[in-house]
């Protein structure tokens, strides 16, 4: 006969209730304990930064030694408490996916000092917009344009880190890493309409030919400066090489105008269009080349887009396209909860495993206030709520 388990100290009812989809992923009470404490401790209010010595003294019954121990060398398997978090998700009778959400890759990187941390190296920072010595992850989203839920993490193994650089058998590209969150989705049962994501993954022709073998469809960015390999007839009338010369060439009748609505309900005027380039791009071709810019007459790089994607004019048109491109930015309504009050770069441990499941108890954290916070239906609470918290939109205090 099996012995059962001791049951863990009581804490907030809504955190016990959702922690016990989870308990039998950890074998012992310590760490369901801590499961319990860290993802309080997470919840809670910022006031300083989420470390584990913060996190110790914020939450009654933590004790920052067990924290460390829970995050650092507990055997447990933050894979498998990704694929139980989304198997709830998936689960959930007004908040599981659907096959009109899409798929969002995306990395993000944030500064870190010293070189103590295994990840830790120069490298581009996106939050800083240059080169500083940071830590980078490729993530994964789903979003519809009404919520959005994180999917799974890859950390980024800078070469300077690894003993062969490039060639070290650990060191891995970020579509290469994006290749592998994607594959996790689809073995996890997550439906979507689309891979969406910009141009460093756009521009990989290997994650390009991955996802056209796999027959999935994407809607990935360009450069305005990609260029593309053509055959010149005429030197004196050479035809267009990029896509911001294709759309320059473009007459302006030729551009659709798109009403959208911007994060504050205000209207956002774009104008799109289809375009040609060579024999790569095209609307009977495998590939289309959309374009959406804010003006049509001037093209400004800030303000135009690129848009590569194996979708068919039947399946979407230049507008459906740029609609399902504008998906991606969800993800900026996930870093910024999960960063400035879920403590998503705060961890305060060195080695990649640890640094890991930090980040899946953030995804966890972030994953309970959205299935909590919501009614069966899956309404999220008042629409027009200015308060901040966990879920960026709509948030609600749980504990």
């Amino acid at each position: 006969m099996a012995t059962s388990r001791k049951p863990t100290a009581p804490t907030a009812e809504a955190i016990d209730r959702f922690c016990g989809h989870f308990d039998d992923l950890f074998c012992r009470l310590a760490e369901r304990t801590a499961l319990r404490h860290y993802l309080i401790g997470l919840l809670l209010p910022r006031e300083r930064n989420k470390t584990l010595t913060e996190l110790a003294a914020l939450v009654p019954g933590a004790d920052r030694q067990r924290l460390h121990h829970f995050l650092h060398d507990a055997p447990w398997d933050p894979d498998a408490l990704g694929a139980r978090r989304l198997e709830l998700w998936r689960q959930h009778p007004g908040l599981g996916p659907h096959t009109n959400g899409v798929l969002i890759i995306d990395e993000t990187g944030d500064p870190k000092r010293g070189r103590g941390i295994v990840l830790a190296a120069q490298q581009y920072l996106g939050k800083l917009g240059h080169t500083a010595n940071g830590v980078v992850s490729v993530t994964s989203h789903w979003a519809d344009g009404t919520r959005h839920v994180p999917l799974g993490v890859r950390p980024y193994r800078p070469a300077a880190r690894l003993p062969k650089g490039k060639a070290d058998p650990a060191f891995a590209t970020k579509p290469e890493l994006a290749w592998q969150l994607i594959e996790q989705a689809r073995g996890a049962g997550v439906p979507f309409r689309a891979v969406v994501a910009d141009c460093v993954y756009g521009e990989n022709p290997k994650l390009e030919g991955r996802l056209r073998a796999a027959r999935i469809r994407y809607v990935l960015a360009l450069r305005p400066s990609h260029g593309t390999w053509q055959f010149v007839d005429d030197p004196a009338h050479p035809p267009a090489f990029t896509p911001a010369e294709a759309a320059a060439r473009l007459p302006l009748e030729d551009w659709q105008r798109l009403v959208l609505t911007d994060s504050h309900h205000r209207p956002l005027v774009r104008y799109v269009a289809e375009l040609e380039l060579g024999t790569a791009y095209g609307p009977t071709r495998g590939v289309r080349l959309i374009a959406a810019s804010a003006d049509p007459t001037v093209l400004t790089a800030d303000s135009t887009w690129f848009m590569a994607t194996n979708l068919s004019v039947t399946e979407a048109d230049a507008l459906e396209v740029y609609r399902i491109y504008r998906l991606r930015d969800w993800i900026e309504h996930y870093y910024k909860p999960v960063k400035h009050e879920l403590g998503w770069a705060d961890f305060q441990v060195r080695s990649e495993e640890a640094i890991v499941r930090h980040w899946q108890l953030v995804m966890l954290a972030f994953t309970f206030s959205l299935l909590t916070a919501a009614s069966p239906d899956g309404e999220t609470g008042n629409a027009d709520s200015t308060d901040s918290g966990p879920l960026g939109k709509n948030p609600r205090r749980i504990i």
